[in-house]
């Protein structure tokens, strides 16, 4: 068993930093609520759409991580889940995506390195920069189809393309769509941060009562609905809410330092 108090779960994009109004950088007191936490006998784990490599500078914060939403999760160097996307779904993928490199754009994410259709494009700066995105984690896609891609995410311009793309892939893949963003995260089918955290649970025998979730968005909402404890952020998708015991306030109000002390994790 994962020996702790409890299991504390946090998004990243929208619970720990919030690229939409600048903030790429957890806030100091945020850290130290942490690093308290940990110190109080909780597990931190990371549970963020992104992969490890693109939280590297905050990886030291963590026990353990839910990346590429739920399709890749370890904690305390067991892994409990890696599932990646079959390399025939790949090669049809990219066969769809030839010539319409001015309405869209993909990503192949590994935990340690990623590659994307168009490095240096007007498109790939503009998710470099929404989301605060080391470069030197990105290399020009060129068909190296074996390593093992855990998701994709695509950026579009044109919205009737992506409704192309998930009605050819929709039943093989799993897809969450953000629309407002104009991005969309593609992992295997069934895969989802609750799936993932289904698995640790599952293997592990550990309590759902003591496992704490943190989030903001749709790709939250399976993990919300599977931990003991939900909370959403002052700024969250509606969808979650349903699944909520508890609303925090937002990133920029420390959000995640006010819920942790709601829930009496630290003082």
């Amino acid at each position: 068993m994962l020996e702790s108090k409890g299991i504390l779960l946090f998004d990243y994009d929208g619970t720990l930093v919030d690229g939409s109004i600048g903030i790429h950088e957890i806030s100091k007191k945020t850290v130290e609520a942490l690093q308290t936490a940990r110190q109080n006998g909780y597990l931190t784990i990371l549970a963020s759409g992104r992969s490890i490599s693109m939280v590297e500078p905050v990886q030291y914060l963590f026990d353990g991580f839910i990346t590429t939403n739920g399709a890749y999760a370890c904690i305390r160097g067991t892994e409990y889940e890696n599932r990646i996307i079959e390399v025939d779904t790949l090669r049809r993928f990219n066969e769809f995506l030839k010539g319409k490199d001015d309405v869209i754009y993909a990503d192949y994410e590994m935990q340690d390195f990623s590659y994307c259709s168009r490095v240096g494009s007007a498109i790939y700066e503009r998710i470099m920069e929404y989301f605060g995105l080391d470069r030197s984690k990105f290399g020009q896609w060129e068909d190296q189809y074996e390593n093992g891609y855990n998701k994709m995410t695509v950026m579009y311009e044109n919205p009737e393309v992506y409704a192309e793309l998930e009605s050819i892939f929709g039943e093989e893949l799993e897809m969450i769509n953000h629309p407002t963003e104009d991005y969309a995260e593609i992992m295997p089918k069934g895969c989802t941060k609750g799936s993932a955290l289904e698995a640790i649970l599952e293997k592990s025998g550990y309590p759902r009562e003591k496992v704490y979730a943190f989030g903001d968005s749709e790709n939250d909402y399976t993990m919300l609905k599977a931990a003991g404890h939900a909370t959403i952020m002052g700024k969250h998708s509606k969808i979650v809410e349903e699944a909520a015991d508890f609303v925090t306030l937002k990133v920029e109000e420390e959000g995640i330092v006010y819920a942790l002390k709601h829930w009496g994790i630290i003082k």
